[in-house]
């Protein structure tokens, strides 16, 4: 379909897990309370080497996680049916177009009446088309938008879960990070528990 704008791809999915922020109680009151701090290189390194931080590669999780894989597809085999309606669609109405082309040519019609008839009718089914291209569009970007919420709250749901027993102070995307330092990747350890959770879930079903 050349004119339907929709590139389904996992880097949409994750588009918006960009950061996960969990800070405990006592440490936002202690933050609420303190002075502020000089805005030294020395002062700030001394503040984050006393956070718990870790972080995940969000490419990896694009790429590795089985279920946004599997939305992926799901998304690809949509598109790739509603190109299909679309694509039948068209090539019906181009080849009446040559038709009616080709009668206007020859003079063929019983009458001027029946060739404007006629002419109409393929307007009309002109817009019909320009609607329903439309409509695909933006129904395949409503699947998308729906299928992301629910890949990223499955991300950010258990990375909650996880941090219960973890307790980091913060888990943050790698696309924010510079330096790494003492910052601990808990990619693997995230994407093994997604993975081992995600395929149970399919043997279940």
């Amino acid at each position: 379909m050349k004119h339907l704008p929709l590139i389904i791809s996992i880097v949409a999915l994750i588009g918006v897990v960009g950061l996960y922020f969990m800070q405990s109680k006592k440490e936002a009151k202690v933050a609420e309370n303190s002075t502020i701090i000089p805005a030294s290189s020395d002062s700030a390194s001394a503040l984050f080497s006393k956070i718990n931080m870790a972080y995940i590669d969000v490419q990896r999780i694009n790429s590795e996680y089985g279920y946004y894989k599997d939305l992926a597809a799901e998304l690809e085999n949509k598109q790739k049916r509603a190109e299909g309606e679309f694509r039948g669609k068209a090539e019906s109405f181009q080849r009446e177009y040559e038709e009616f082309m080709n009668k206007a040519q020859k003079g063929s019609f019983i009458s001027e009446a029946s060739m404007q008839q006629q002419e109409m009718e393929l307007r009309q089914k002109q817009q019909n088309l320009a609607q329903l291209e439309q409509d695909l569009t933006a129904r395949l970007q409503g699947e998308l938008q729906k299928l992301d919420a629910q890949a990223t709250d499955t991300v950010m749901h258990y990375l909650k879960t996880f941090n219960k027993s973890a307790k980091y102070d913060m888990i943050i995307n790698s696309v924010t990070l510079l330096e790494a330092g003492n910052v601990v990747n808990i990619t693997d350890t995230i994407l093994h528990i997604l993975n081992t959770r995600y395929e149970a879930t399919k043997v279940k079903k």
